[in-house]
């Protein structure tokens, strides 16, 4: 009896959970649990994850077609993880496995169309004596050159959507799909003699003048033994020549691979730096863990500037002096290149990339190195937690605190939770942290779970930047309404002075934040979204920032034809334009969405601004985090309490952390930081505590209230998010499903609050309806959902312990 696989396939459909059993061919028997590889399932040829291998009736079963990989791509470990993932956050398992794939899929499945064996081309063709001349074309193109894509027929004239269904229903044509392995190793062809230096250079010198590019091929074989496909394009050497020379049998030529990195020229040099006290606290604290190979997980709680860098360097090198592997996570991919300079000065190619701004065959060779064994450290955002660390010694989450470490698409894991599983089952060492720690996880510090490591001043004593409060109150009675205070607008004036550099955040992208009609009153919103569109000076245009579609701005308007349409809210651009109107002469660079979305471009515009290039850094929230500039001095932030406003319990923590953050850019050098906060509510405890850096004082005011409230982390929360396009019925389906929760779970500790309109009620025509419930025994109600079939609901979203709640 021949064996099966178990196998999870690879495709985005939360209907099917369970795995789908195929037969191990008898040319494949080396395929065990963990191996990717290529099965028929309907018409298609998809990718499948085998999580299971035993011997089973084979009757009416289809084969493996292949596999994928030349090893098990996943280990127990990750499968582990994979499971964990997939019951906690209630998504299907292929879509937790697919996280660990680099681009989600390791095929890629081209649409395609072949002639059908059941019919010739001139029965075929008398099936369409009654269609136009173009349905005869097509057929023919496909005859005579299937399998043909789509993407080629969409080249033929008339409706090819049209005539390909019509083919396929009259069983004219079939499907003939064409499957690529993506992630293909890159090669590049390396030239080297075939023959001594000597037969070479004699060669040479009987080649006649005409023979020019054969000449200089060879001259420079002789002076560097080899060249590589792009030196030989520098010497303006063709294909054709080294064709010839091969023929002649005077050189050779041979494939290799090349591996892709786009941070290959990201580096600095090593400098020796004495541990401080408290640094050397920490590491004798967290290296023993490192060495037992135990799991432990620790909170380092330093402020901004503490040298909490340094102690992961040191960390991650001893995991790799007992050969084990390191994973350390950063927030924002604007973080990496900072972190990947340092860490190869340490530890040079041991060091990979990962994140999703890289290719995917980049990712797939930084995977392969690890799988290998050729690098042990790998630096990312939050994909970087599923590479292929088979010997995981010691995971690094930096600023733990930031709300990018959790996904908001399905599975909506948070990267924080996840790499305590990983660590768990590895027995690694994990390293949360912050300047800011959330809340959740500083409490859970002081009670034991991690150990609190405290690092309250900066290194070699340099002291915090002085903050000034602006109230903004002040300045517009005083007359003054420009978004650049008195205040900011002097230390602005005194940091340029000294060819120092600012930092300049501001929470919003675009020019102004809406736009309205002085008239009427009304707000020019999004016909997709329930938002307001928002003005940007590139293009004179408007632009919804959910669903990104682009409007041309009113001349008048739309609702009652006034001309009075004015712009209001500051905006990135609108601050960029107020700056340079008061500082001509600053060099300004704009760090935001809009001019950081091609390859490196946050790479780019932060290495000039540390060259010195800008005089100003102005951006959104990503200017305000982990950069270590030693000539910023001042720092400004725009509308520091814009998150205040928002009816979700964390208003006030994420505003605390982006203030602390943001501040903590100035004076990290040897020259003192200045910081001034523009803000409407001067006397808020998140602002006041901002300004004095002061966390322990925030936690405790925030502490209590989450206590009274009973928010986390005294329970945890699942939001339920009901969808559809009609409104009517989105609001009866989500209180049809209030109804049958509260029945259900009358035995369980929960509270439901809800059904209530989403901050964003409508996005790309869907409306939307959200259901909170408050739980101590979350299992419980997830198990619940499942057995109520909620979770597969197409209809609903369900994300367990959100980070957004409205």
């Amino acid at each position: 009896m021949a064996n099966t696989a178990q196998i999870i396939v690879n495709i985005p459909a939360r209907s099917i959970t369970k795995p789908f059993s195929y037969i191990i061919p008898a040319h494949l028997p080396e395929i065990t649990i963990g191996w990717r590889v290529l099965v028929p399932f309907g018409n298609r040829k998809v990718e499948g994850f085998v999580v299971g291998v035993e011997p089973e009736c084979t009757e009416g079963l289809k084969a493996i077609l292949a596999i994928l990989d030349d090893y098990p791509w996943f280990d127990d470990n990750m499968l582990k993880t994979a499971k964990w993932i997939s019951q906690y956050y209630l998504s299907s398992l292929a879509e937790a496995m697919r996280l660990f794939v680099p681009g989600l899929s390791g095929v890629k499945t081209q649409k395609a169309y072949q002639a059908s064996a059941a019919m010739d081309y001139e029965a075929a063709a008398m099936l369409l004596d009654n269609k136009p001349e173009e349905y005869r074309q097509a057929l023919t193109y496909i005859y005579a050159h299937g399998p043909v894509s789509l993407k080629d027929l969409a080249k033929l004239p008339g409706n090819i959507d049209a005539m390909i269904k019509f083919f396929l229903q009259h069983k004219l044509i079939i499907h003939a799909d064409t499957v690529n392995t993506r992630g293909k190793a890159s090669t590049t062809t390396i030239i080297n003699l075939a023959v001594s230096k000597e037969t070479a250079a004699q060669a040479e010198q009987m080649l006649p003048k005409t023979r020019a590019a054969q000449r200089r091929l060879l001259q420079a074989l002789l002076q560097n033994n080899e060249l590589a496909l792009p030196q030989l394009r520098h010497l303006n050497i063709s294909q054709a020549t080294v064709k010839k020379l091969a023929e002649q049998g005077l050189i050779t030529s041979r494939s290799v691979p090349v591996l892709r990195n786009s941070y290959d020229s990201v580096c600095q040099q090593a400098a020796e730096v004495s541990l401080t006290q408290p640094q050397q606290h920490a590491l004798q604290l967290i290296i023993p863990a490192i060495k037992a190979g135990t799991h432990k997980s620790f909170l380092i709680h330093g402020v901004t500037g503490s040298g909490k860098t340094l102690i992961y360097i040191k960390a991650v090198a001893e995991a790799r002096r007992h050969n084990r592997q390191a994973i350390v996570l950063v927030p924002e991919i604007a973080l990496t290149s900072q972190l990947v300079a340092r860490f190869r000065a340490a530890f040079g190619n041991d060091v990979v990339v990962i994140h999703s701004k890289l290719s995917v065959g980049e990712r797939h060779d930084a995977w392969r190195r690890l799988q290998s064994g050729q690098a042990g450290i790998v630096i990312g955002a939050r994909s970087a937690l599923f590479a292929p660390a088979r010997d995981l010694g010691i995971i690094i989450i930096d600023e733990e605190h930031e709300f990018t470490y959790k996904q908001e698409e399905s599975p909506r894991y948070h990267a924080r939770q996840v790499a305590l599983i990983r660590a768990r089952l590895a027995g690694a060492a994990l390293v949360l942290g912050s300047a800011t720690p959330a809340i959740e996880t500083y409490f859970q510090a002081l009670n034991g779970t991690h150990t609190l490591i405290s690092m309250n001043k900066r290194v070699d004593d340099v002291p915090m930047p002085e903050v000034t409060l602006v109230d903004m109150r002040q300045e517009l009675a005083q007359g003054r309404r420009s978004v650049i205070s008195l205040p900011l607008q002097e230390m602005l004036a005194r940091a340029l002075a000294k060819k120092e550099q600012a930092v300049i955040l501001l929470n919003r992208r675009g020019y102004s934040t809406f736009v309205l009609c002085r008239e009427c009153g009304h707000v020019l919103k999004c016909r997709h979204c329930d938002i307001s569109l928002v003005y940007h000076t590139p293009g004179n245009s408007l632009r919804c920032h959910y669903c990104q579609e682009r409007h041309t701005v009113p001349d008048t308007c739309p609702e009652c034809g006034s001309r009075y349409i004015r712009y209001f809210g500051a905006g990135t651009q609108k601050v960029e334009e107020a700056l340079t109107a008061l500082f001509p002469a600053a060099k300004i660079v704009r760090m935001d969405q809009d001019t950081t979305r091609g390859k490196m471009a946050h790479d780019k515009i932060l290495a000039a601004f540390a060259a010195g290039t800008y005089d100003i850094l102005l951006g959104t929230q990503m200017v305000a985090k982990g950069h270590d500039i030693p000539n910023v001095t001042a720092v400004g932030i725009i509308s520091a309490d814009t998150a205040l406003n928002l009816p979700d319990f964390r208003a006030a923590e994420r505003t605390f952390a982006l203030l602390t953050q943001a501040a903590g850019r100035a004076g990290r050098g040897a020259k003192s930081g200045q910081v001034v906060m523009q803000t409407y509510n001067p006397e808020h405890y998140a602002i006041t505590a901002g300004a004095e850096h002061n966390y322990p004082a925030f936690y405790e005011h925030e502490i209590a209230f989450r206590r009274q409230l009973n928010y986390p982390p005294f329970a945890n929360l699942i939001k339920i998010t009901v969808q559809a396009a009609d409104e009517i019925m989105v609001h009866q389906s989500a209180n049809k499903l209030a109804v049958e929760l509260a029945q259900a779970m009358a035995g369980i500790a929960a509270d439901i609050i809800g059904p209530f309109p989403a901050s964003v009620h409508k996005i790309k025509d869907v409306f939307r309806i959200n259901i909170l419930i408050k739980t101590k025994d979350p299992a419980a109600v997830t198990s619940l959902f499942t057995a109520l079939h909620i979770s597969s609901r197409k209809d609903v979203i369900i994300d367990v312990d959100p980070v957004n709640v409205i």
